[in-house]
């Protein structure tokens, strides 16, 4: 097997699930964001692991995603939380997916093609509280809610919204938009409307705002081990579920002021040793990170020097400690000791949600599950 992989610890993916649990009250349900490959981790044994955990639906972003997991088994609840293009429509009626619908026309295409098909559609109703992408004015809930019922072949299954800032400690926006979420439910009550399944607490509203539980919530960054900011960093004892790691596959001695890898961005300050890495942005690791980042080698950080190639990176030892080829390298993971998705983020001027989700399909996952007792 090749150097390079990403070692999956679905056991940090059951810690995980079992904090979110312990955040929300008995009885909300969670649906655990699974799109893109579940962040990098591998869709099937993420939704595998999430559902022997008492998930209660999934999420995903397009009639792709939806099908594969159809087509691997899977018979729970799946939710489109992206709109659907008309083109993916006959898919996603065909494979039991419930969509979230933001206009009267997406309304009307699903019932038409549904009817056409002879199916029911689980609908869940999007109003736009202040993120301000998808969703329906609140001023226009209710007439669509009833748009929605009046159609032969939808159920209004849930009601939803999603908060732009809900990480942020006592954001007066995030308030807003509950605030403004709850009287749209009130109105649609009031209408004699079940607005169904009410959901809209992300990773953020489960952490900061309990009041947004509401019937369900839909943890994405928590479930994979990290926070959605860093000031919530702490908070929980997440763990990171994805460790990249891989092997030295050269190290030699080199004299002061030598030049490492492209366009001589490094020299080095003293005679030392530099080790050459099989990694580089071809597997997703950010050639942003160029003389910024360190990697975590028997127990012991090291600089990574000179720009990022595509395959490959270099490694400043120094003349001291015992490092040796096919020595592994840890790139970021669980290991305190190292660095974290959070650290390779701030680093790059990103997220974790982007570190994760980019390590490429050419690197293997490798997936390990203690099965933690209860």
């Amino acid at each position: 097997m090749q150097a390079t992989r990403a070692i999956i610890y679905l056991d940090n993916l059951r810690n995980n699930i079992r904090l979110i649990k312990s955040c929300i009250k008995p009885g909300t349900k969670i649906c655990a964001a699974v799109k893109a490959d579940a962040y990098g981790h591998g869709v099937i044994p993420i939704s595998k692991t999430a559902i022997e955990e008492g998930i209660f639906a999934l999420s995903v972003a397009t009639s792709e995603e939806a099908a594969l997991l159809r087509e691997t088994g899977f018979t729970c609840p799946i939710i489109l939380l992206a709109l659907p293009m008309p083109e993916e429509y006959k898919s996603l009626i065909e494979n039991q997916v419930s969509l979230l619908l933001s206009t009267p026309d997406q309304v009307l295409g699903v019932d038409r093609i549904a009817g056409s098909l002879k199916k029911k559609v689980p609908i869940h109703l999007d109003i736009d509280t202040g993120m301000n992408r998808t969703g329906c004015n609140p001023s226009e809930a209710v007439p669509m809610a009833r748009e929605i019922l009046s159609c032969n072949n939808l159920i209004l299954e849930g009601t939803a919204t999603h908060f732009a800032e809900s990480e942020v400690y006592d954001s007066p926006y995030t308030e807003e938009q509950i605030n403004l979420f709850n009287r749209t439910i009130r109105g649609l009550k009031l209408a004699g409307i079940n607005p169904g399944i009410v959901h809209a607490g992300n990773s953020g509203t489960i952490l900061l705002h309990p009041e947004a539980h509401y019937d369900m919530v839909r943890p994405g960054i928590f479930l994979y081990g990290y926070p959605p900011s860093q000031e919530t960093d702490g908070t929980l004892p997440f763990r990171p579920v994805m460790e990249l790691e891989t092997r030295i596959v050269l190290i030699k001695e080199v004299e002061a002021g030598t030049p490492v890898s492209y366009g001589r961005t490094y020299y080095t300050k003293a005679k030392t040793r530099i080790a050459t890495i099989t990694v580089g942005y071809g597997d997703g690791y950010n050639r942003l990170l160029s003389n910024k980042a360190s990697v975590l080698i028997n127990g012991r950080l090291y600089p990574q020097v000179g720009r990022v190639c595509m395959d490959q990176i270099m490694v400043d030892l120094g003349m001291d400690g015992e490092v040796s080829v096919n020595d592994t390298v840890i790139l970021f993971g669980p290991d305190p000791k190292g660095l974290s998705a959070w650290d390779i983020a701030n680093l790059a001027s990103t997220i974790p949600y982007e570190i994760t989700c980019n390590i490429n399909k050419r690197v293997p996952r490798i997936y390990r599950d203690k099965r933690e007792k209860d």
